[in-house]
């Protein structure tokens, strides 16, 4: 991760020295601010500050501990003695027959097999499978975000639960002109962010 923000930041430098290039060669720019000042504020909602990525859950969730990893946004948990499965909700992994399914699943391994995990509703309680639908976080961590930023989920806008939708959204047109993860495989470009 420390390396992307270290490529992200001289992205960053070098999009700023082309502006202020262009604001010394032609009078026609519209001056430094009128570009760079939109640019840091769309910047400020997807670089990760010191608070955010320390991020902790938004309102009282459920402790639950997971037994097995089923996909990139699919596991099943122990809550109070009973097996239940969760679906990650604002965003989506690859399906099985489709590209990079493996990468997202051991992304979604590595950050919560066997962990405990906090799970926190947005409004909707299961879906249509009676999948329990909710955010994770493990500590510090949030999963869905992460899974988002690390380029393996795509932002999908699931309504009526929409909380973090924009953030993740911000994320993921970062990371995808990045080529992260499965991005480079085509395999989120149907152009579909609604379910």
């Amino acid at each position: 991760m420390k390396t992307f923000l270290t490529g992200l930041a001289c992205g960053i430098l070098l999009t700023i020295s082309a502006i202020t290039y262009l604001e010394f060669t032609q009078e026609s720019t519209g001056g430094f601010t009128d570009y760079v000042q939109p640019l840091l504020s769309q910047l400020n909602h997807v670089i990760p500050t010191e608070s955010s990525t320390a991020s902790t859950p938004d309102q009282d969730g459920e402790e639950a501990r997971v037994l097995r990893v089923i996909d990139g946004d699919t596991i099943d948990v122990e809550i109070n003695g009973e097996r239940q499965r969760v679906r990650y909700i604002g965003m989506n992994t690859p399906e099985r027959n489709e590209p990079c399914f493996d990468e997202a699943t051991v992304a979604n391994v590595e950050l919560v097999q066997g962990k405990s995990v906090m799970l926190v509703k947005d409004v909707s309680d299961t879906d249509r499978y009676d999948r329990l639908l909710r955010y994770v976080y493990v500590g510090d961590t949030f999963v869905n975000e992460e899974l988002v930023r690390q380029g393996y989920a795509e932002a999908v806008l699931y309504r009526p639960d929409y909380r973090h939708y924009e953030q993740f959204s911000a994320l993921e047109a970062v990371v995808a002109g990045s080529g992260l993860g499965c991005h480079a495989s085509g395999v989120f470009d149907d152009g579909d962010l609604r379910r």
